[in-house]
């Protein structure tokens, strides 16, 4: 690699140890506040750094790929693998495989061709499962087409001399049902239809006979595994039973030879693997729902809690989701088991808050998020708002504070507005009239506080980007980290305890006016809670110019500074008659901000010492 990769990777590693706050929880939180602003301006310095050097180096690069040198182009491939151990910078990676496309097709090398577009293809796999729940297509239909296009390469087989570049052809095969999800029926079947015919060319003897130096054990094992995955299928009730054997014949085969892995390295059985034969056996008919959620129970119970590879991720993250999704079906078992599945989420956030930052991959995240999707809430036990504020504190105190220094100031705002303003509230919970508005102020001003609490939980899904990222971001990443609204959203409107923060999580991005921001199909007209929205809208927007906790790279406003800025979109991004109501507010905003934040430092440590995190 050349020199300035190296210094971007070297820099990469340390944001991600500097991000972590393991190591100053033993601080009061003036002290832990010093030591996280410390640590923001060490990381701000290095964030510049790496930008310069991919601006001075990098992009001019790959902006005239087709000058590099063969040198130029054998460093950028080293530099792009270096990029995607544990997830450190894939969409700088994806920008790199991209380029190397383009010169490989310009200067016609089909060999570099053929890797690229699988090496490509995977990056956008990484990118694809952050936004997999909201966008499921973003990126599907471009691995289709890259994977696609490798794999078509199979005419040429007795072509290509080249061992590695005949193995990249088989893996498009099998990888280009990757480009599927199993939501719908036609996906899923088509998803089948790749794998059957990738199994059927990798077991050929004829394919086998011309590489033998291929691992062709290890290609039908993997071929196998995401067969497995058709398992979300039969969650559907859409799979027919072809694929239902199918998927059981696959889960089988990984089992065995999982079995005979460990005989022969002494290793565990795996979890995921013991866990994905038991599900395709219930499915089939074999083992019944008790008989299922009593084999995941223990499996739990044999959980390593410092385990955090992709199988301890597992085990630790997603068994109990899988478990939750399966209490589902049957409300007998879900009352029963309230208690079991709550001593899994108590469970699952102390491994999350012990995770090192340099371990939280994508499929971490992944897992993380499909526990939101899956969230079972009693209304006698864990409620979802508790669950995801710990979540919250314990990945990135810094977002804490940010949160709830807008829902403190979201509060104040309301409040100003019952006093000078109580019209601008009627539809909002039902108030009817002015005097129903002044009649509600504590349950007004408690939902304000509360969306503005929670209206940036989508962005749990980015941390990495949001908190561990070592430069500036990419187009691609800013208009990724859009999708954080609706991610919120999604997650908050599934539980009681949540749902009326739901329109803030979706909204705060949008444009009063109509006529800016996100997400694009944003109808204020359709929340009856509006007002709410436009209030944390606000007071979000003016929190951030005040901080850069979650921002290294961009300098805080003074309060003057911020409440310009305000005041330059009313009417545009703001409601007028709110920020002409913050104008007002500014001597009560400096009296707030003198200790509001050192508080919220205080409420976050409190949360993070904390034994037993859940009430």
């Amino acid at each position: 690699m050349k020199e300035y990769q190296l210094s971007y990777i070297e820099n990469l590693k340390q944001v991600i140890l500097l991000s972590d706050t393991a190591s100053d929880l033993g601080l009061d939180a003036e002290h832990f506040l010093r030591a996280r602003q410390e640590k923001r301006g060490r990381i701000r310095v290095l964030v510049e750094e790496n930008t310069v050097l991919l601006r001075k180096h990098l992009f001019p690069l790959l902006d005239d790929i087709t000058t590099a040198s063969a040198e130029d182009i054998a460093a950028l491939e080293e530099f792009a693998n270096a990029l995607m151990p544990n997830n450190q910078d894939v969409p700088l990676a994806y920008a790199i495989h991209n380029a190397l496309i383009v010169y490989a097709r310009h200067y016609r090398l089909r060999d570099m061709l053929i890797r690229e577009l699988y090496n490509t293809a995977m990056t956008l796999f990484h990118l694809n499962s952050l936004i997999e729940v909201t966008d499921p297509h973003r990126y599907r239909w471009k691995m289709q087409m890259l994977f696609g296009e490798a794999a078509a390469y199979i005419k040429n087989y007795d072509e290509i001399e080249d061992p590695e570049i005949r193995g990249y052809i088989h893996r498009s095969m099998g990888n280009l049902a990757l480009g599927y999800n199993t939501g719908t029926l036609e996906n899923g079947e088509k998803k089948m239809q790749i794998l059957r015919r990738s199994l059927q060319i990798l077991t050929d003897p004829v394919y086998q006979q011309k590489t033998p130096s291929l691992p062709w054990e290890t290609y039908i094992y993997k071929s196998h595994q995401e067969r497995t995955t058709g398992l979300s299928f039969l969650r559907t009730g859409m799979a027919s039973p072809q694929i239902t054997r199918e998927v059981m014949e696959s889960a089988e085969y990984v089992w065995e030879k999982q079995q005979e892995m460990s005989r022969r390295t002494g290793r565990p059985l795996s979890t995921r693997w013991r866990v994905t034969y038991n599900t395709a056996q219930y499915h089939c008919g074999i083992l019944t729902l008790r008989q299922l959620l009593m084999i995941m129970e223990e499996l739990y119970m044999q959980r390593d809690v410092s385990d955090f590879t992709d199988e301890g991720n597992y085990t630790n993250l997603f068994l109990p989701t899988m478990y939750a999704e399966y209490l589902s079906k049957d409300s007998r078992y879900k009352a029963a088991k309230k208690e079991v599945l709550g001593h899994m989420y108590r469970m699952m956030l102390r491994y999350v808050r012990s995770v090192p930052p340099e371990k939280m991959t994508f499929y971490f995240v992944r897992n993380l998020m499909n526990t939101f999707l899956n969230f079972i809430e009693y209304p006698d036990g864990i409620q979802q708002r508790d669950f995801l504020l710990q979540l919250a504190v314990c990945r990135n105190p810094e977002t804490f504070v940010y949160l709830q220094m807008t829902a403190s100031v979201s509060r104040m705002i309301l409040n100003r507005i019952i006093d000078r303003k109580p019209e601008l509230l009627i539809g909002v919970l039902g108030c009817g009239n002015t005097d129903d508005v002044l009649a509600s102020r504590e349950k007004l001003a408690q939902l304000a506080y509360d969306s503005g609490m929670f209206h940036n939980i989508g962005q749990l899904n980015f941390t990495r980007m949001t908190t561990m990222a070592g430069r500036n971001w990419l187009k691609e990443e800013q208009e990724l980290f859009h999708y954080h609204v609706q991610i919120g959203a999604n997650i908050l409107k599934r539980c009681e305890s949540t749902k009326r923060f739901a329109s803030a999580a979706e909204g705060h991005h949008f444009y009063y006016n109509t006529l800016g921001g996100y997400p694009d199909d944003y109808d204020p007209k359709e929340h009856e809670n509006q007002a709410i929205v436009d209030i944390v809208s606000l007071a979000a927007y003016f929190t951030r110019l005040l901080d850069d906790t979650i921002d290294y790279t961009r300098t805080p406003l003074t309060l003057d500074e911020a409440l310009r800025k305000v005041a330059e979109k009313s009417g545009t991004r703001f409601s007028p008659a709110i920020a002409g109501l913050l104008q007002e507010m500014k001597d009560e905003l400096g009296e707030y901000l003198k200790d509001g934040r050192l508080k919220a430092y205080e409420t976050a440590l409190y949360y993070l010492k904390r034994e037993d995190p859940l009430p």
